[in-house]
């Protein structure tokens, strides 16, 4: 049973130091059920007030650890939330400052080993393992994306910078990048000073000047700003966007602008119809997202077909619609009762596996038979791949965010109001916990 009573220990627990402020639980028991059985009396929660202690698996380094050490030793490294902070933008305006402070907190993140050992303190702005959308699968890089912000900066991306790090810390860059992308497994960024072509498996980098590429220094702020806020970056078989002009005889119409395209394979910088750019833009997007999946309801079945096979899931209400599939799994959604409800359901074997108001669901990109989905029937619960809950959270009157996460058999979960906190799901184990929450 992989240790399920300490796991199950460790939901109730976390049923108390999970829970965000708000009004109490209702009297009335809302109960949400899985396929497995598992039945979830909420009634039993309202009495409890006291807070699941912080907890971890100690410090690498002695001292406060500002930044990544490069070294061998650490293995793969989990993001975690240490913090939080309100934010504030500040701005001058015909002469006057100006400031807007954000109603929400900002996240803080650190970096842990799997065991929870603390490597690096609460200094990011995002920490993000890399993974991305290929051939309709997601597709895991052995990167972590870094973010920072620094006033040295302010002048370009709101003073943030990215920097990438292998997975297990064994290298990083600095902080150098303002936007990024990828083909296959290696990484294309963008710099003030010119862009680089970054292998994710060693960390290998070549890197280009924009007047190696022919882009003139007064150039390269529209140009940055046009990517990174009008077309994005797209790293295509034909190579990158890297802004456009207008030809003196153009009709000054997006279409017949000219795209500057770089080709990181040969060098090459060409021109073409913003035009052509768009639709090689769409064909790409078509075999990277394969959308070639559809429902079609009939007498209380759901026929999904995904790539030209059809599936085939029973006792469907009329009405509802496929809303996510990811490999084996699909959540069928709809209005029961006169509220939304959702199914979790195998296609494979046509099986419901879970229902509830809400399902959110992760699949772990390095295990893809490894999923875990979070149901929301009276609170949330989050159940593994084996249908077994691993945490349990009461009802909550506030409209907090909810983020969980599954990768490498980790699974992290954030309440942007109270908590952070890591499992490893073959164990049941809890290896990282942190009160969050800045009060009044």
């Amino acid at each position: 049973m992989k240790n399920r009573c300490l796991a199950l220990l460790l939901s109730t627990l976390l049923l108390a130091g999970c829970a965000p402020s708000g009004p109490a639980a209702s009297s009335a028991p809302a109960e949400g059920k899985g396929a497995s059985g598992v039945q979830v009396d909420w009634s039993r929660l309202e009495e409890r007030t006291d807070r699941l202690p912080d907890t971890d698996g100690g410090r690498w380094y002695p001292d406060r650890t500002d930044r990544l050490i490069p070294g061998p030793d650490y293995g793969p490294l989990v993001p975690y939330v240490g913090g939080q902070a309100y934010s504030f933008n500040r701005w001058e305006r015909e002469g006057e400052v100006q400031e807007y402070f954000s109603d929400w907190p900002t996240a803080l993140y650190g970096l842990m080993t799997r065991e929870g050992k603390i490597v690096v303190d609460p200094v990011y702005q995002h920490v993000t393992p890399y993974t991305c959308r290929q051939g309709g699968e997601d597709l895991a890089l052995p990167v972590l994306l870094l973010a920072r912000v620094d006033e040295a900066w302010k002048d370009s991306n709101s003073g943030l910078r990215y920097a990438v790090a292998a997975e297990d810390g064994s290298w990083m860059t600095d902080f150098a990048f303002v936007t990024y992308t990828n083909r296959e497994d290696r990484l294309f960024l963008l710099r003030p000073e010119g862009c680089t072509v970054l292998d994710s498996a060693t960390g290998a980098r070549q890197d280009w000047s924009w007047a190696e590429l022919g882009v003139s220094e007064d150039e390269v702020p529209e140009m940055l700003t046009f990517v990174q806020h009008v077309t994005g970056l797209t790293w295509l078989d034909q190579g990158v966007c890297l802004g456009q002009r207008a030809d003196e005889d153009s009709d000054g119409s997006w279409e017949n602008a000219q795209a500057r395209v770089f080709q990181p394979d040969t060098g090459e910088i060409f021109w073409v119809e913003q035009s052509q750019w768009d639709q090689w833009c769409g064909e790409d997007a078509d075999r990277r997202w394969s959308v070639c999946e559809d429902g079609v309801w009939e007498n209380g079945t759901m026929t999904i077909t995904v790539n030209g096979r059809s599936y085939s899931l029973r006792d469907v209400p009329e009405g509802f619609w496929l809303s996510l599939r990811r490999g084996d799994l699909a959540i069928l959604g709809g209005q029961g009762g006169g509220e939304d409800r959702h199914y979790l359901y195998r296609l494979s074997t046509g099986e419901r596996l879970l229902e509830g108001r809400y399902i959110n669901l992760t699949v772990d990109p390095l295990r893809p038979d490894s999923f875990c989905a979070a149901v929301l029937a009276g609170g949330w619960t989050v159940y593994d791949s084996e249908l077994l809950p691993i945490v349990t959270l009461p009802p909550s009157g506030t409209n907090n965010w909810f983020y969980f996460n599954l990768r490498d058999g980790i699974l992290s979960f954030h309440d942007d109001s109270s908590c952070f906190a890591c499992w490893n799901v073959e164990t049941g184990k809890m290896i990282f916990y942190r009160n969050l929450g800045l009060g009044d």
